[in-house]
């Protein structure tokens, strides 16, 4: 009987396969059959891409602790500014001078700069620090009771918040240039089905001594994802699943 991979097989398990069946066919010597060398090859290439693709999906994605460390961004910069309002207050005029000078200075950032995206409320943040560093600002931020600690803060969370960003950026990049493991499972599958199984089992009834035992060996592989795949098809339906068929 003529044994097919089922179109319900997931990218994991046809990546198990491919890399099984691959472990089977290095036991031969190919060198006088350019055919099944040649659908070996293909095999190999094509189950390595559908390992990539498995890998990059699953690397992880840094949205929790991006939000988190955000949050801790919008409250540095609040604190900052908090500090600065708090100074203008001062009984000594020349540091309330200074909180409006540097009030002023922070106002032509948007004082509410926190809440603009990442890669511009980074941007404002460093360059805001920067500005505060220039030598006509430092002695006025340096005079300000209170502000030297949590500008230190801002400039050290805006640092690992910038470094997670970029980091993240570079993962959706990757999972955006590679190929889905839903498409590319099947391809490894057609390899298997149209090429690799037809040809075996045609060269294990002529061949049996040669082709028999790893015929046999790789169908096994198959049947035991089968069975598993029939099980999946025949387990009954959750009642959350039923709901979101009916919707």
């Amino acid at each position: 009987m003529e044994v097919k991979i089922l179109s319900k097989c997931d990218a994991d398990e046809a990546q198990h396969l491919g890399t099984n069946t691959l472990s089977v066919l290095n036991g031969m010597d190919l060198s006088t059959n350019p055919y099944l060398s040649d659908i070996k090859s293909k095999l190999s290439t094509e189950t390595n891409t559908l390992s990539g693709a498995l890998s990059i999906e699953r690397k992880h994605e840094f949205t929790k602790e991006l939000a988190e460390l955000d949050n801790d961004f919008d409250s540095r910069v609040i604190c900052v500014k908090k500090f600065i309002e708090a100074n203008i207050y001062s009984s000594d005029e020349t540091i309330a001078k200074n909180a409006e000078k540097a009030l002023d200075k922070m106002a032509s950032y948007d004082l509410l700069f926190y809440n603009l995206g990442y890669e511009k409320e980074i941007a404002r943040a460093f360059s805001l620090v920067e500005e505060y560093e220039k030598p006509d600002m430092k002695p006025v931020v340096d005079s300000l009771v209170g502000v030297a600690a949590p500008l230190t803060e801002l400039k050290t969370v805006a640092t690992k918040l910038n470094t997670l960003y970029l980091k993240n950026q570079d993962i959706q990049a990757l999972k955006e240039d590679t190929i889905p493991s839903s498409i590319q499972k099947k391809v490894v599958i057609d390899i298997f089905n149209n090429e690799l199984l037809p040809y075996l089992m045609v060269m294990a009834k002529v061949q049996a001594d040669e082709f028999g035992d790893v015929y046999a060996k790789i169908t096994h592989y198959i049947e035991t994802i089968n069975t598993k795949i029939r099980a999946r098809r025949n387990r009954p339906a959750s009642e959350e699943e039923e709901n979101s068929e009916a919707e």
